[in-house]
């Protein structure tokens, strides 16, 4: 996502928090929501910082999907404001007064942070209703141990210490029991994404948590399965973002779903789908997916399955295309030959001097 211009409608240009914002705001949000507005208001205390939702994403450990729910919550609290372009891209969040705000009513106050996306997604939208996820729960030190009796749980846990380079504390051992036994969440699935996190550099298991939680609402349940939407957002995206001359932003939930349909409903390689944004580009000199959907629906009712069989398909549009013109020139041609009732008539040559000199004889 692009940097986005944070400001605010107050002169203040120090990192200070109000008292009407904790004792009235403060103590009804969750603490997640806490975090990320005093993150803000730090920043705005250094001018000229940059400022991004994936910033501070990396910066507090979260998904950009709780920063995203984060600053709704608080607009919905009327401590800032967001601001949108005609397209609907976040381009700007403006803090507002909190002296000048009313204390919120019980019936706002949100207790738990929502689920958040895969770790994978790369959306702008936020979805409706979220599904419930099992509440973690404190498994004793008889549970646990029954728990490691079993032959996976305990290799698991082995590999989950090996990739993370530490023994594994006893909180995120229950961590990992709970994503285990609550989201039933496999042995091999669990130490797919411990694995995947690590070397993307989020290896806390706040993040791996929220990564696990989102799964188990996707209904993610194999290793294949995550692989393939780890694939699909990955090497896919960045292809069509790049080929699009997509940058500073992330593809919209509409756009995700023009890629998915590409990629597993038509069952084009990569190739193909670049192939389609090529052309997008010549023909309207704009990115379109759209338009790009239009010819890759041809080609899917074509059974293009290769770059071969689209050589195949223009070579024969170019043939049908000459065979078009020249029945067309052909057609003029011959109407351009053809009399008509205008002209429907043998041309003479008629010696003008001759019947003139021929008319005045008979006058004489």
């Amino acid at each position: 996502m692009s940097d986005i211009m944070l400001h605010t409608s107050t002169s203040r240009q120090v990192t200070c928090v109000s008292n009407t914002f904790i004792d009235n705001f403060m103590k009804d949000a969750n603490g997640e929501y806490v975090k990320i507005y005093l993150y803000m208001l730090r920043c705005l205390s250094q001018e000229g910082m940059d400022f991004s939702i994936s910033a501070m994403a990396d910066k507090l450990d979260h998904t950009q999907r709780d920063i995203k729910r984060a600053l709704e919550y608080w607009e919905r609290q009327n401590l800032l404001r967001l601001e949108y372009d005609d397209s609907g891209e976040l381009i700007g969040i403006c803090l507002l007064d909190p002296y000048s705000m009313p204390a919120p009513k019980p019936a706002e106050r949100v207790d738990a942070p929502s689920p958040v996306l895969s770790t994978f997604s790369m959306v702008a939208q936020l979805p409706s209703e979220p599904k419930e996820t099992p509440k973690p729960q404190d498994y004793s030190m008889d549970q646990i141990a029954v728990f490691k009796e079993q032959a996976d749980v305990s290799e698991m846990i082995r590999v989950t210490e090996m990739l993370l380079g530490k023994p594994l504390l006893s909180t995120e051992t229950q961590t990992l029991i709970y994503w285990y036994d609550q989201l039933h969440m496999s042995a091999e699935l669990i130490e797919y994404m411990v694995e995947f996190c690590a070397n993307k550099n989020h290896s806390s298991f706040h993040y791996m948590n929220k990564v696990a939680m989102n799964w188990a609402e996707e209904g993610i349940t194999t290793v294949s399965q995550a692989k393939g939407e780890n694939e699909l957002r990955s090497e896919h995206t960045r292809a069509i973002m790049k080929a699009f001359g997509i940058s500073g932003r992330n593809l919209t939930t509409g756009e995700m779903e023009f890629v998915k349909r590409w990629e597993f409903d038509y069952h084009f390689s990569l190739p193909i789908i670049e192939e389609a944004l090529k052309r997008t580009i010549l023909s309207i000199q704009k990115p379109s997916f759209e338009y790009a959907e239009t010819i890759l629906k041809k080609w899917s009712a074509a059974k293009v399955s290769s770059m071969e069989d689209i050589q195949k398909l223009d070579a024969l549009f170019d043939a049908n295309k000459r065979k078009k013109a020249n029945t067309t020139r052909n057609i003029t041609t011959a109407s351009n030959n053809r009399p008509n009732r205008f002209h429907n008539f043998d041309e003479r040559d008629y010696d003008y001097d001759a019947l003139e000199a021929k008319l005045l004889q008979k006058r004489r």
